[in-house]
């Protein structure tokens, strides 16, 4: 007598011998397979916004360390034109 030879579905085929323990092992796998990809795509997602402001923040600071160059340039040139003013005048205050 020859057996019909079933094809194996490894752990599915285990599971299922278990009866209900072994659907409920099932569906609580897939909610959790479906939790997991849902957090992964979550992190991926806040991952692509904080590299997005990074680069906002960068340009900021790039902004801000332009005009603060420009400022010490005018404040050193204002200094040289003081020092001008006051070797022209032989380090004599007008009052």
């Amino acid at each position: 007598m020859t057996l019909l030879q079933v094809e194996s579905f490894g752990v599915f085929e285990t599971l299922t011998q278990y009866g209900a323990l072994g659907v409920i092992t099932l569906g609580l796998g897939g909610a959790l397979w479906f939790l997991l990809k849902r957090q992964i795509a979550s992190e991926d997602r806040l991952k692509t916004k904080v590299d997005e402001l990074q680069k906002e923040i960068n340009d900021y600071v790039r902004q801000d360390q332009n005009k603060i160059k420009e400022t010490i340039d005018n404040n050193t040139k204002a200094l040289e034109n003081l020092k001008e003013i006051i070797m022209m005048n032989g380090g004599k205050v007008r009052k």
